[in-house]
């Protein structure tokens, strides 16, 4: 009797661990080649490494952490992040590499591949097909970050057999088919990302900074991400733009969640109290101290919320204050000084001053007054008096306004998300 109850116990673990409905909440899988016989590249082992701590601290229930792996390598990691991201809330793909595009399918360069022609890729690479399907069983997001634009070390010695033209540069533009996918390239389309002449490279730098903020939608932090490796490699020989594609909806969607949030590793999960707005208490006590605007005020703020990005915001209203009082100037909150009585013969006060706009697909630049924060009004209905109530196309759109820095994802209606950034 005894040994059988120790036998149905050792079957239920056993599907415990193996079934799908235990799948971790947020998982990842990390892979860094760099050891290639042609074309090496130096920093993808130091980026996964550098994306590992990170995902560690921000509390990614699986993480599966490979480098220099051949083709076999390659799928049996697949194969296994395919059945932990299975009925997880996230599932992550980073790769770090070579990645080269043949007939506008990209396919990530294993570092044993034998590349002499164009015929030999699927053989001796990974389409990025595969990848996709290993995440494609997580619930809210299939987030994949493609770190693999360098440039084609094969191209001088391949032959084209099956397809015409010159290799291109880069990989080609691919969309997302499932939904809930997010797919982010390094660079744009046929362009050339850098591997880096510190210790990661610019994207890795870059996601490391602003994907795992808590709570913070992940198209924001991927536009930040884009913002951060524009300046990064803005005077070098290939400057980058990152691209995203996806076929996320307007509800957000972070892959940190805020403070206090937690998940169960599982499909069933346990209801947490009511939580509408995490990070309220902390905003208002950012408008008071803002209002007050003094160095023992922001430092009040900050002994309160010492990280995040209103502790950043709060640091630097300090820094500017404390460069004010050193150069002598007045510091405090600024006092609208009530205007002089009208004179016969004084001249008429000079008509506001006119807004003008300068369109474009990722930034607009408005030279304004500038206004107070407390009155700004809500972001998103202000970016139709920008923009308009049209869908903005292409990328994330940057607007200096009288209230400040309105920042905007593209689409329409309540899928249009706007936030001020300073």
């Amino acid at each position: 009797m005894l040994g059988r109850l120790i036998a149905v116990m050792a079957v239920w673990l056993f599907a415990y661990q193996s079934d799908p409905v235990f799948a971790a909440g947020r998982a990842a899988l990390l892979i860094g080649n760099g050891a290639y016989q042609v074309g090496a590249l130096a920093n993808p082992a130091r980026d996964v490494a550098t994306l590992k701590s990170a995902l560690e601290k921000a509390g990614f229930d699986v993480i599966e952490a490979r480098t220099d792996l051949d083709r076999k390598g390659m799928l049996q990691a697949l194969d296994a992040f395919e059945s932990r991201a299975r009925n997880a809330d996230v599932a992550l793909v980073y790769y770090s590499g070579h990645g080269i595009e043949i007939g506008g399918t990209n396919y990530l360069v294993p570092v044993d591949a034998q590349l002499q022609s164009d015929r030999d890729v699927k053989y001796e690479a990974l389409a990025l097909d595969d990848i996709l399907a290993a995440a494609e069983g997580a619930a809210k997001l299939k987030l994949i970050l493609l770190d693999a634009c360098r440039d084609n070390p094969f191209a001088g010695a391949m032959r084209r057999v099956q397809t015409r033209g010159a290799f291109t540069r880069g990989l080609a533009r691919t969309e997302a088919a499932t939904p809930n996918t997010i797919i982010a390239y390094a660079t744009a389309p046929g362009r050339v990302a850098l591997d880096g002449t510190g210790a990661n490279s610019p994207f890795a730098a870059a996601l490391v900074r602003h994907l795992l903020t808590p709570g913070l939608d992940v198209r924001l932090a991927l536009g930040l991400v884009r913002d951060d490796v524009i300046e990064a490699t803005r005077t070098s020989p290939e400057p980058q733009t990152p691209y995203v594609s996806g076929t996320v909806g307007g509800e957000a969607v972070s892959v940190a969640p805020a403070t206090g949030e937690t998940v169960k590793p599982n499909t069933e999960v346990i209801a947490l109290p009511p939580k509408l707005d995490p990070d309220r208490h902390a905003r208002e006590d950012f408008d008071r101290a803002r209002s007050v605007n003094s160095l023992a005020a922001w430092e009040a703020f900050l002994r309160h919320y010492p990280t995040g990005l209103l502790a950043d915001l709060a640091r630097a209203e300090r820094d500017k204050l404390t460069a004010a009082a050193s150069a002598g100037k007045p510091v405090g909150p600024a006092v609208a000084s009530k205007p002089e009585a009208s004179k016969p013969g004084a001249s008429k006060p000079a008509a506001p001053a006119r807004v003008v706009a300068s369109r474009d697909t990722r930034a607009v630049t408005r030279s304004v007054e500038p206004t107070r924060r407390s009155d700004r009004p809500d972001p998103t209905m202000y970016s139709r008096s920008v923009w308009g109530k049209h869908t903005l196309e292409g990328q994330p759109a940057t607007a200096k306004t009288a209230h400040g820095t309105l920042y905007c994802l593209p689409g329409r209606g309540q899928g249009r998300q706007c936030r001020w950034l300073d």
